[in-house]
This record gives structure tokens, C-alpha cells and sequence, in this order.
């Protein structure tokens, strides 16, 4: 054995019969764990996430040796072959090996032995794995009228490296039940997760703690989730009046519930929509609290990659994230840099305080640049708060093969989360691609040369035609470059290259003119219907049926009116408007209860901003369907869009302005083209379609041209 035992180490730092919060086992050089995982995660990863793996038969041989030698007390040779077998079978998958020789061979082999060993193994070694192979063999022993073993069992179990191995040994005692329970309070890692797996349920402080404090570990609430509902009984408690500590207790529950990248959660549950629904009906009777929300957003998160963001749990939740409270909450947090992304989900307007946070504490809140990227006005503020804060001179030296991980590189770090946003918006921030590309870090350098390649691809053209000064620049670097992948991309960019398999297809932004949305306005109001909504994320999409844009997805004779949604990203914003009693009409509309409304025959514009405010004034309810609302809004989003259907109304806008079907997205040319072809289609089904058996189409039905026989006649213009 090595003279600095774990269980020592262990015992040395018990508190008040716990280890401290930031407790770890060293780091000892017979470990065969190279990475410096934390304690007790290797097994917890190899049960959650691994399949078991087999033992070679030299691990079975040497399984087979060790425990000969322990029976014939040769506890030495037995040291060094279980030292040995450390290197190549964790104790997690030699725990059926090791007891079935045991059992197997039990007559012939030294019970007494046997157990010694196993204790010495437990107090004595500086092996991870081998401290599990004696809890291993001690779990076979009756240890339960052996207090001194009983106590070594729980001290080492104190740490979630061990804590699976010590609760396989209480198992097997009399007040086994009691003693996990006890454990399970005092770990808080993998261990509590291992814990709440064997814990039953047999009292009623078990079951409230299973309910109010067990899936809370340092890990994640994921792994206990589904284990904690059902142990709880926290359906029965959700459905019977719970008290807020109760409703606390089952919502953390159900944060786990609702993260299952790791393991199953809700969707293992028979009836989850029930349970949901019955969760939101509780919550109305509640004072609710952030994390309360943060469910709430998760719930909603679910349903929309799900798939049913038209259902009504997605429209409840929906309305209580859109609260008053909720936003008082939701603000109280941004303004110390936490719940950002729900905060832009719910459409808070995050911009101010992520600016002043990042003017505050640079170093602590760069990351959130990629919240200031996305509008021309945000990016110049980030672009000079970039400038102020880095010493980009100063940044550049000699290229090297170092990634830049640790703290003295966190200017190099920042840098990187610039250069991620820049890759959109070529020419911007030239100075730090610059820096970048004569950084140390060669992932600052990786950075740097995706931003160019990003930049030449958008444009279609060479680097040396649209940034003469970075050629003349890579080709002085291409000398110093240490890496030989990094020196193919830069003789890729100076070779003329405008496409890299290192960034795929690019897709460019459309935009359109005033002209083509202008023809877009009268192709969906002339006698078009505002069908559907849509608020998700940083987008607001509104959806219009019969369109005269001609759908080139259909037959010849099938109609050809198209169904278009008219997409807004970045900065967005929507009010409904109406004069009507029904305050449910938006939730009845997006859940499809009631039909579209028909738009006032070419009442819908975009981008005027004087129309909109006469479309507001026309209307005496205001319904903002994200919370952050006022009038200046009209100026400061690059596009907007508002429209009249007789008692509502809508104005909702954006920085970016998409126009899509079900199958395709339409650009600037083609926009024009397919209201064209819509009008000679018109033309067609009034000249022959009645004869030809043309399917019935509404948006033709009721354009009627002046005579039957020449439709052409009627065709306007300057459509």
C-alpha cells in the first residue's frame, strides 16, 4: 500500500460529518484517470451514459489470482495484482467478476482472509479503484454487527467517489434504509444521485425530502428527476392544494423532468400533458418567483421542439411569461447578467443593460456580445467598447501552437467571441481580424481566418480584389505559421478560393426593395386573410392565405393562390390591435378556433411608419405579444408591417424581413415573377378554367374580371 491512504485523506477532512463543499480526492499518480474528472463522475457517466463493459480474460485471470492470493494471505502479491488490474477494469464493471468468483469458489477460499483484506484495502490504499474493489468483496460479509466497519463504511462513503460502493454495503444491513437516507443528505454529487436510486420511500420525512430537497445536487437535477417524482409521490401532491414549498419542490423536480439531452424525464411519464396542465393550473395560485418562470420558459422551450407550440399548455405559458411580475423578475436578473436568453426569449429588452454590464465588467461579460451583433447601432457600440477594452496593438506577437486556454488568456478568448459575430458582416472590425491573425493562440489565429473566409464567400469574390491589404498581410504570415493546417487555408484564401469546405454553403441575407414590398402589400391584401401567428425567440411571423402569388408547387389545375408567412428576426416586435370585446380572439386565432381575418382591400404596408400610427389610432385595444412595446420602436426596427381587418389590426416588426412557403423562400426577383404568373394564372382560370375543370380557387372567385371573355382586361398595371 502507498503511504497516503484515501480514506485519510477523507476522514482527515470530514466536517460536522460532512465533507466540505469543495472537497476533491488528489490527483495521485497511480490513478489511471487522466483527465481530472470530478469525483465519482467516471462511474456516473459510465452508468447514465455508457454501455457496461466486458472484462478481457486477462482481466478475469487476474481477478482470479488476486483474490487466491488474499485467501492465502498473501496480501502483497494480492496489492500488486489488483494495482494491476486497476489499469484496465474500473471497479464499476469487475463488481459481478469479483463476487462471483467469491461465491463460486467459497469453500476453498479464506472467508476470514478474505474480509481483512477487503478492510485493508478500504483504509489502507491510495487507489481509487482498489478502495472499490474492497468495498466490493466487503459487500458479500455480513458488516452489520461490526460497528467499527460500519463507521469506515460511511466515512469513505462521504465522498461520491465511493458512495456507490459504501451504499451497496449498507444495502445489506438492518436499518439499511435509514443509513442511505442518512448518506444521501450529506453528499451532494454523484453520490446523492447513486443515493436517491436505492432510497424507498418508507416514511414520510423520506418521501417530503424526496420531494422538496433530492434532485437539488451539484450535478444535475436531471438524473434524479423521474426517480424523485415517482418516490415522492409528487402527482398526488401536485393535484391535492400543495403549499408553495411543496409547489418549489415539485417545479425543481420538473426542471430535471424537462431536460432530457441526458436521460428520459417528462416524456417517461404516461399522462405528462396532464401533469403539465394541472403544474400551470397550480401556478395561477401562486406568488410565483424567477425560478418559477424559468420552468415556465422551459415548458414553453419544450413545446415548441416538440413541435406544439400552438397548444394551449405553449399559450399559457405563454401569458405568464408576458406577466408584469414576471418581467419585474426577469429584469432584477439581467441587470446582474443572469437569464439573459430567457430574457430576449420572452422579448425583454436586454440591449442596455448587456451594454452597460459589458462596460462594467469586460472581462466577466464578453460572452454576451453575441447579444449586440445582430442590428447595425448595437454593433457599433460593441465594435468601440471592443476598442476601449482590448490593447489590440499590444495583443499581436510571433504566431504559436498554443490553444489560449486560462485565465491570462482572456483577452484572446474575448477576441474569439467577437470574431464569431463578424463572420456575417464583412468589412466590419477589420482591426481585430487584424489582431487576430498575429495573435499566439492558434485558435485566436483559427478565428480570424474563418471571419476571412466568410467574408470572401459572402462576396463571391477573391480576397486580393476585396481586401488587398489582408492578402498583402497572410502573405507575410504564411512564413510564420507554425501549423500546417492553418498554413492550407491561408494558400486556399491567397490562391483566389471564394468557396471552403471549412465553412460550407453560405447563406446571404435577402433583401427587398421598396418596389417589391410594395408589390408584396397589394399581393396579400387585395383580397388576402391574416390566417396565422407566431412569436418564437427573436421572430414574429405572420401568415397570410390567398395570396396572388402563384404557387408553382401545385398541378396545373389545382389552385395556385398561395399561403405565405412574412417573417421578422432581430429587435422584432408585435401589437395586435382590434375593437372588439373578445380579449382571447389572438389565442383563438393562432389555435385556429376562428377563421382568418380578411384584410381591408390593400390596407396592409410596410415600412411606413405613418401608416402604422393611423393603423393604431383606428383601433381602442392594444395587445403587445411581447411586453417591450412603444411607438419609437417603428423608427428604430429596420422593417414593420401593419394592416387593417376591419375590427383588428396588427403593426409587428424587425431588422430582418423573410418571406416564406411551405416549401420554398422567395427573393427579391421572384416576388414580382410569381405575382405575375399569378395574374396570367387568374387570366387562365377565368378564360377556360370552368371548361377545363380548373379546382376552385377563392382569391380568383372573387376578382372578377369586367368581361368574362377578356380577363386580360381587367389587369392592373402596376401589379
Amino acid at each position: 500500500m502507498q503511504s497516503t491512504p484515501l480514506f485519510k485523506y477523507i476522514s482527515d477532512a470530514v466536517v460536522n460529518g460532512e465533507l466540505p463543499e469543495d472537497f476533491s480526492l488528489p490527483k495521485l499518480s497511480d490513478d489511471n484517470c487522466v483527465i481530472a474528472y470530478a469525483d465519482g463522475a467516471i462511474d456516473g457517466i459510465g452508468i447514465y451514459h455508457m454501455q457496461a463493459k466486458e472484462l478481457s480474460e486477462s482481466d478475469l485471470s487476474l481477478i482470479a489470482e488476486a483474490i487466491q492470493a488474499v485467501s492465502i494471505r498473501d496480501f502483497a502479491k494480492a496489492d500488486e495484482l489488483f494495482l494491476k488490474l486497476s489499469e484496465t477494469a474500473n471497479a464499476l464493471y469487475a463488481i459481478d467478476a469479483i463476487q462471483k468468483y467469491i461465491v463460486d469458489n467459497k469453500d476453498a477460499l479464506k472467508a476470514g482472509n478474505l474480509s481483512e483484506y477487503a478492510i485493508t484495502l478500504v483504509k489502507l490504499s491510495s487507489n481509487r479503484e482498489c478502495v472499490k474493489y474492497g468495498l466490493t468483496v466487503l459487500e458479500l460479509f455480513d458488516t452489520d454487527r461490526n460497528e467499527s466497519i460500519k463507521n469506515d463504511i460511511r466515512t469513505i462513503g462521504l465522498s461520491d467517489e465511493f458512495t456507490l460502493f459504501s451504499l451497496y454495503v449498507m444495502h445489506h444491513w438492518k436499518d439499511g434504509n435509514d443509513e442511505i437516507f442518512r448518506l444521501a443528505k450529506k453528499v451532494h454529487g454523484w453520490g446523492r444521485i447513486h443515493a436517491i436510486e436505492l432510497l424507498e420511500p418508507e416514511t414520510e420525512e423520506i418521501r417530503r425530502w424526496l420531494l422538496t430537497d433530492a434532485v437539488h445536487n451539484n450535478i444535475s437535477p436531471t438524473y434524479s428527476a423521474l426517480t424523485c417524482w415517482r418516490k415522492s409521490n409528487a402527482e398526488q401532491v401536485l393535484k391535492s392544494q400543495p403549499t408553495y414549498e411543496e409547489f418549489a419542490g415539485i417545479r425543481d423536480i420538473m426542471d430535471g423532468l424537462f431536460d432530457e439531452d441526458s436521460v428520459a424525464g417528462i416524456s417517461a411519464l404516461e399522462n405528462e400533458e396532464e401533469i403539465v396542465t394541472t403544474f400551470l393550473d397550480v401556478a395561477q395560485t401562486m406568488q410565483l418567483e424567477l425560478k418559477d418562470y424559468e420552468l415556465i420558459h422551459a415548458i414553453l422551450a419544450y413545446c415548441k421542439k416538440t413541435g406544439a407550440e400552438k397548444c394551449p399548455i405553449a399559450l399559457s405559458c405563454g401569458k405568464f411569461l408576458s406577466s408584469y411580475r414576471c418581467w419585474c423578475l426577469v429584469k432584477d436578473a439581467v441587470i446582474v447578467g443572469k437569464n439573459i436568453d430567457m430574457a430576449i426569449d420572452i422579448g425583454f429588452p436586454c440591449k442596455p443593460y448587456i451594454i452597460e454590464l459589458m462596460k462594467s465588467s469586460f472581462e466577466a461579460h464578453y460572452p454576451l456580445c453575441r447579444h449586440l451583433a445582430h442590428d447595425a447601432e448595437s454593433r457599433k457600440i460593441l465594435l468601440d467598447l471592443y476598442r476601449e477594452k482590448l490593447p489590440l496593438e499590444t495583443m499581436k506577437t510571433l504566431p504559436g501552437t498554443t490553444h489560449g486556454l486560462g485565465k491570462e488568456y482572456w483577452r484572446q478568448s474575448a477576441l474569439e467571441f467577437l470574431l464569431q459575430e463578424l463572420r456575417q458582416y464583412p468589412f466590419e472590425g477589420q482591426e481585430f481580424v487584424e489582431t487576430a491573425l498575429q495573435s499566439e493562440p492558434v485558435r485566436t489565429r483559427n478565428g480570424a481566418l474563418y471571419v476571412l473566409e466568410f467574408w470572401v464567400a459572402i462576396n463571391g469574390k477573391p480576397l486580393a480584389e476585396i481586401l488587398p491589404g489582408f492578402y498583402d498581410l497572410l502573405t507575410r504570415l504564411r512564413a510564420l505559421e507554425p501549423t500546417e493546417h492553418n498554413k492550407d487555408r491561408i494558400d486556399k484564401l491567397l490562391s483566389g478560393a471564394t468557396a471552403f469546405d471549412e465553412i460550407g454553403e453560405i447563406k446571404k441575407n435577402v433583401e427587398f426593395s421598396r418596389n417589391t414590398l410594395n408589390i408584396l402589400a397589394d399581393a396579400i391584401s387585395d383580397i388576402g386573410s391574416w390566417l396565422w401567428w407566431r412569436i418564437d425567440d427573436d421572430m414574429v411571423q405572420m401568415e397570410f392565405c390567398d395570396v396572388q402569388l402563384y404557387d408553382d408547387s401545385k398541378a396545373e389545375k389545382e389552385a395556385h393562390s398561395s399561403t405565405i408567412a412574412v417573417r421578422f428576426y432581430g429587435n422584432t416586435f408585435a401589437v395586435f390591435l382590434d375593437n372588439i370585446e373578445d380579449e382571447e380572439w389572438p389565442y383563438k386565432l393562432y389555435n385556429d378556433i376562428i377563421d382568418p381575418f380578411p384584410l381591408e382591400t390593400y390596407e396592409l404596408n410596410f415600412d411606413n411608419v405613418k401608416f402604422a400610427k393611423e393603423v393604431m389610432r383606428e383601433y381602442r385595444h392594444r395587445k403587445p405579444m411581447r411586453p417591450r412595446f412603444d411607438e419609437s420602436l417603428f423608427s428604430s426596427t429596420k422593417h414593420l408591417m401593419a394592416g387593417k381587418c376591419n375590427d383588428v389590426g396588427f403593426v409587428v416588426g424587425g431588422d430582418e424581413i423573410k418571406v416564406v412557403t411551405h416549401n420554398k423562400a422567395f427573393t427579391e426577383e421572384n416576388i414580382e415573377a410569381a405575382n405575375k404568373r399569378w395574374w396570367k394564372y387568374w387570366e387562365d382560370y377565368w378564360r377556360k378554367g370552368k371548361k377545363e375543370g380548373y379546382e376552385k380557387d377563392w382569391a380568383c372567385e372573387v376578382t372578377i374580371p369586367i368581361d368574362l371573355n377578356n380577363p386580360i382586361d381587367n389587369y392592373p398595371e402596376e401589379k
